[in-house]
């Protein structure tokens, strides 16, 4: 009888054991099953610190994202590698500047190596880009381009034709940037300030300028109208620093939400919570932006830099970049001896006591105005790209910090006061702002010396 239920006993033990080992093994195949469904993350490549920072804010721990240009680089000048290719050529969304803020070789790089068109991303021509101020580049002074032009060079405003020294309608070049004369010359065939000027009616430089007529660049040239020598070198129509307002970043933010849905739509609401909560955190920094500038009065709101990057900023906060000293969006050009003599010009007839130095610029040229003017020189500006572990919000905040503590809380009368002091001593000037060199400016000067002599 003992071995009877010794018997049941171990069938009954045996089941168990069996049942055991069934139930663990299905559990060890429910957990490799769940491993095999992991889904692969988004691989997404931004050109440039700055853009990566958005994708970042909306993309969060739900993509894999790469930086193509590391935080060091100046951005008009980066040479991608080989290696950059392969990353180009492994991501599955692109995010890039574009406004030909790339240089020409990386946007060609994009194109050639990334799989399929759609997934190369321009964020510049969605956030409504202004166009570059006309006082900031007045005829795209200081390119390459005209420096070395036969036309330009030797007589930019016609410096060496003494009928036209000192002359402001030609050393602006005013008229070149606002008016029609690039498609028929009028500037040079039917100025008023020709026909009023006796010296230049029937000047063979003016009706029939060789050099104008040998190089017909400015009817519809190139240099004006793309500047084909400069393209992806320099700037086009746009600036593409948008960077500066926070409200055309929202935009920016918006088309990589988009386009991360589209590729990703599994993670949607993930990527819809995450913008929305980015665009919100840059109202309050537009706000906080407005609200540190308006501590300044607007009269004192007039800045010099050192190459044109702040039209955004410009734009968004009424402040008045008065003129810059590398009128060009590579960083790395210089300027011409009629830049540096037109920047002078302006900080001493506004005034201005302080210049603002990009980290990214050289500031040798700098240096040079510091030492004509006595201005006070303000590094620490970031116009290109952000600082390794910086955020957007804290980069826009600490420029304008920069630029608010440096500029003058206290309006001067002098300063709407002086404006012909460096020009005038009597009244007998009062309208000659404009011919301060010119023949009418020494017909006074006879003038004065008659009366003195009386």
């Amino acid at each position: 009888m003992y071995s009877k239920y010794m018997k049941t006993a171990i069938i009954f033990i045996s089941l168990f054991i069996i049942a055991c080992s069934s139930s663990v093994e299905e559990s060890v195949d429910v957990v490799i099953d769940d491993s095999n469904e992991t889904v692969e993350k988004l691989n997404v490549l931004a050109t440039t610190p700055m853009i990566a920072e958005y994708v970042r804010q909306v993309g969060n721990d739900n993509i894999d994202l790469n930086i193509l240009m590391p935080y060091s680089a100046d951005p008009h000048s980066f040479e991608a590698s080989p290696q950059d290719a392969k990353k180009i050529a492994d991501a599955d969304l692109v995010f890039y500047v574009g406004l030909k803020y790339e240089s020409v070789a990386v946007v060609e790089m994009l194109e050639n190596s990334v799989s399929s068109g759609d997934i190369l991303i321009e964020i510049g021509s969605s956030i409504d880009p202004i166009e570059f101020s006309e006082e900031g580049h007045d005829d795209h002074e200081g390119h390459d381009d005209h420096e070395g032009h036969d036309d330009h060079e030797g007589h930019d405003d016609h410096d060496e034709d003494k009928d036209h020294e000192g002359h402001d309608d030609h050393e602006g070049h005013d008229d070149h940037d606002e008016d029609k004369d690039h498609e028929g010359h009028d500037d040079h065939e039917g100025h008023d300030d020709h026909d009023k000027d006796k010296d230049h009616e029937g000047h063979d430089d003016h009706e029939g300028h060789d050099d104008h007529d040998e190089d017909k660049d400015h009817e519809g040239h190139d240099d004006h109208e793309g500047h084909d020598d400069h393209e992806g070198h320099d700037h086009g129509i746009y600036d593409p620093h948008f960077w500066f307002d926070p409200m055309r970043v929202s935009k920016a933010v918006e088309v990589i939400k988009d386009e991360l849905v589209r590729n990703d739509s599994a993670n949607e609401s993930s990527y819809q919570s995450a913008a929305a909560n980015f665009v919100t955190e840059l109202q309050l920094l537009d706000e906080n932006v407005s609200a540190m500038i308006n501590t300044i009065p607007a009269e004192n709101r007039k800045i010099i830099t050192t190459h044109e990057a702040l039209g955004y900023l410009e734009a968004k906060y009424e402040i008045e970049v008065l003129t810059t000293i590398i009128p060009s969006l590579n960083s790395e050009d210089g300027i011409t001896p009629k830049s540096l003599r037109k920047a002078i010009d302006v900080i001493e007839k506004n005034h201005i006591e302080v210049m603002f130095l990009e980290a990214e610029s050289s500031s040798q040229y700098s240096e040079v105005i510091e030492q004509e003017t006595g201005i006070k020189l303000v590094s620490g500006l970031w116009v290109e790209t952000l600082q390794e572990n910086q955020s957007y919000v804290d980069w826009l905040e600490n420029n304008v910090t920069i630029i608010v503590n440096n500029l003058p809380t206290e309006v001067h009368d002098e300063h709407e006061g002086h404006d012909h002091d460096d020009h005038d001593d009597d009244d007998d000037h009062d309208d000659d702002d404009d011919h301060d060199d010119d023949d009418d400016h020494e017909g006074h000067d006879h003038d004065d010396d008659k009366k003195s002599n009386k």
